[in-house]
């Protein structure tokens, strides 16, 4: 019971920690209070927000900039949630979180319920990974029909029937593109949310900045054809 309390109480100040940095770029964003702290965890444990906060100032963590951008703030966590919980007697921590004796089964209920709720989520992601590989097995047919037609056509080979299947798979194609864009979009929503909902808060922050990245990258390469065929797109018509 203790272990599983010093867990959650560490997982808690690292989750916020994630919050603090997915929200500021540097330091000069941070402010000398508790803001987004009390901010998190007003709208994520609210029961707890007061309590959070008198323990961070009692072990002298006073803002959120010392919270999101101290290299070694993990350290100060876990050494916060050793001293608290080094000396603590397991019937007076029943006590301080009014938990009766015959409740002592609803840790494990809990347990059960987190579980099935990360394996129904789990079958979801799947599940349209699924979807997705399917969709790409569907696009990879029709491109090599549209390649097998395109080969006629150069050759002005083609019937009017055949032409008519071109624009057809064409106009196929699009829509495969389109499906399978909604697909992978779907995932990355299932796969942050999956990450978020279950501890998977620090490699989030940096999922999200390799997405910024990914964008800037597109924006970069679009940039660079314009300019190629003498399009910029900077200047001043």
């Amino acid at each position: 019971m203790m272990e599983s309390a010093k867990s959650d109480l560490f997982f808690t100040l690292l989750r916020l920690r994630s919050y603090l940095v997915s929200l500021l770029e540097n330091p000069g964003e941070a402010s000398e209070s508790f803001y987004y702290t009390e901010e998190f965890l007003e709208r994520r444990f609210p029961d707890r927000r007061v309590d959070i906060i008198e323990l961070l100032l009692r072990y002298g963590i006073n803002n959120d900039r010392e919270i999101a951008f101290d290299e070694n703030i993990h350290f100060k966590f876990k050494q916060i949630v050793d001293k608290e919980y080094s000396n603590v007697n397991l019937s007076a921590l029943l006590n301080k979180l009014e938990i009766e004796s015959k409740e002592i089964t609803k840790p494990m209920k809990t347990l059960e319920s987190y579980k099935a709720e990360r394996e129904a989520m789990l079958s979801k992601v799947l599940d349209t990974l699924l979807q997705l590989a399917r969709n790409w097995a569907i696009h990879k047919e029709l491109e090599e029909k549209v390649d097998d037609y395109s080969e006629l056509s150069s050759e002005e080979a083609l019937r009017p029937d055949e032409k008519r299947s071109l624009d057809e798979l064409g106009s196929n194609t699009i829509f495969s593109f389109d499906a399978i864009s909604k697909l992978t979009l779907e995932y990355i929503n299932l796969l942050t949310d999956y990450y978020f909902r279950f501890s998977g808060d620090l490699v989030l922050v940096n999922f999200i900045e390799d997405l910024d990245e990914i964008k800037n990258l597109v924006a970069q390469k679009y940039y660079d054809l314009f300019k190629q065929h003498g399009l910029d797109l900077n200047q001043k018509t």
